[in-house]
């Protein structure tokens, strides 16, 4: 499925929902990891190998990486006046976004099922 690009009104209300999603996502992570007594390699393996930060940290990544793509498609729609570049600047912003999202959750789901 590709991305829907929002205009309007749902563009604002869903950016700010996923503003709303992120900070308590991101007070849990910043919380969890004052638990960890030292920040070492092995020490990540072992936070990101349990199921609850598995699976808040993925939902941060896909959280994350949609808001960042939301504020992105507001900026180049404000500054870009070429309607042709500024539908290729989104698109693009759009592959990006699915790209990092992929990676991130790639990423974690290698560390947490140990491939």
């Amino acid at each position: 499925m590709l991305l829907k690009v929002l205009h309007g009104k749902n563009h604002w209300l869903y950016h700010r929902f996923t503003a709303i999603l992120f900070f308590p996502l991101v007070i849990w992570m910043a919380f969890s990891l004052s638990l960890v007594p030292e920040i070492t390699h092995e020490n990540m393996i072992l936070w990101v190998g349990r199921t609850q930060n598995y699976i808040l940290l993925s939902i941060l990544i896909i959280i994350s990486a949609r808001h960042f793509q939301l504020g992105v498609q507001v900026i180049l729609e404000d500054y870009i006046s070429t309607i042709k570049f500024r539908d290729f600047y989104i698109k693009l912003v759009n592959f990006v976004y699915y790209l990092l999202m992929l990676l991130g959750l790639i990423a974690i789901a290698k560390i947490y099922f140990g491939v």
